[in-house]
């Protein structure tokens, strides 16, 4: 058996990808700024030179990790994947491509029925794919019923080359992904008391986000560390609640995200409007200030009417994450002061996609639509002493 790697952000050796990989096997990246649909492509061009330094890094990681054990990487920018998989194929007699699953719904570009090969999507984002259950706290309670080995890459598989030109990025500098773990497993203990606190989150999200860190591995990774330390995992309470159902809620984003077929190729406002209720999605589209004069550019610039606001940003920027209390006050207050609703919903999304590091992801997505949704009759803003007290600058 011959495969066909392609994979789409997966930039780490071990995983669902790669746990199961047979014979001869080759892998290859293509570039979506070369195939995305046009608003894709802006977030890739204008986001942060850390958020592109972040990219380097992985991909350059992921390359010679890949080296280091004999497979060559092949970076491809093709303005048509499909038919040149189904060249490479041709060419090299590739019996099957096996896809990592986008991180979102497959690219509106991308047509897989146009293959040429059996294809099969693997997803390396979910602790456990074979979970249906769709609360957090369902989730995570079923995923440590039973504490699973970490994947790893797979000793049957062998690397097979191709007489293809790479086109490799910039390359980034090496990410010490041992101690980002030991961090989080760190901060894991307290996170029930510190997840709300400018200093006190495991930061995972940047790196599960930039491929880096297997969230099947260190999901199980941080339930044994509990559970060596006495966790009874059927109580959705205590330290390790707060910190397993976190894994349950990007999960449950990632689902609904590929359910409803939402990529970053669409307008925010598509998001909301599949996401959020009828009623809220009414209001947040005739949401009017006539008298505000807020940018974008005074949110990029942490220059807004309001120093909270802006502290938030200014400490957001210099970490490269936002906590998410400050990401529900930073919403709301910017539904109540942006010239329109739909202003606020497409600045807040741009502000994760261009200016932190964990941005580009459905999670981000998700949460920012889902803070649009009316409660009570209101979108809502949380007390804002309350939370500057609870982030604790």
């Amino acid at each position: 058996m011959k495969s066909l790697i392609w994979v789409t952000h997966s930039f780490r050796l071990d995983s669902r990808l790669t746990n199961n990989l047979k014979g001869d096997c080759t892998f290859v990246y293509y570039s979506p700024y070369y195939f995305a649909g046009d608003r894709e492509k802006q977030i890739l061009s204008n986001c942060s030179s850390k958020n592109i330094e972040l990219f380097h890094s992985s991909i350059t990681q992921f390359t010679e990790d890949l080296h280091s054990k004999g497979y060559p990487f092949y970076v491809f920018k093709e303005s048509d994947p499909i038919s040149h998989i189904n060249k490479l194929c041709e060419t090299y007699e590739f019996d099957q491509l096996i896809i990592d699953q986008p991180l979102f719904a497959m690219w509106q570009t991308i047509n897989l029925d146009k293959l040429n090969v059996p294809h099969k999507l693997i997803d390396s984002d979910l602790v456990d794919d074979t979970v249906y259950k769709m609360t957090a706290k369902s989730r995570w309670m079923q995923h440590t019923k039973l504490l699973q080995d970490p994947y790893v890459f797979s000793s049957e598989a062998t690397p097979y080359s191709i007489n293809e030109q790479s086109k490799p990025y910039p390359k980034g500098p090496r990410i010490d992904v041992q101690a980002i773990v030991e961090r989080a497993l760190f901060i894991s203990k307290q996170y029930k008391h510190t997840r709300d606190k400018h200093n006190g989150q495991t930061e995972l999200s940047t790196w599960v986000q930039n491929g880096l860190i297997d969230t099947h591995n260190i999901f199980f990774a941080i339930a044994k560390q509990f559970k060596q330390n006495g966790a009874d995992f059927t109580i959705n309470d205590h330290e390790h609640a707060a910190m397993l159902r976190q894994f349950g809620f990007r999960e449950i984003t990632i689902l609904n995200t590929r359910k409803r077929d939402l990529t970053m190729e669409m307008d925010p406002s598509v998001w909301a409007s599949k996401l959020i209720t009828e009623k809220s999605y009414i209001n947040l589209t005739e949401q009017t200030n006539p008298d505000s004069t807020l940018t974008f550019d005074q949110i990029r610039n942490a220059n807004t009417p309001s120093e909270d606001i802006n502290q938030i940003l200014r400490e957001s920027f210099k970490k490269g994450v936002m906590p998410n209390r400050a990401r529900m006050y930073f919403a709301g207050w910017m539904f109540y002061n942006s010239p329109t609703g739909i202003d606020a919903l497409n600045w807040i999304i741009l502000t994760f996609d261009l200016l932190l590091n964990d941005g580009q992801c459905p999670t981000n997505y998700t949460q920012s639509c889902s803070s649009m949704n009316l409660q009570y009759g209101k979108v809502m803003l949380l007390n804002k002493n309350r939370v500057m007290d609870l982030l604790a600058y």
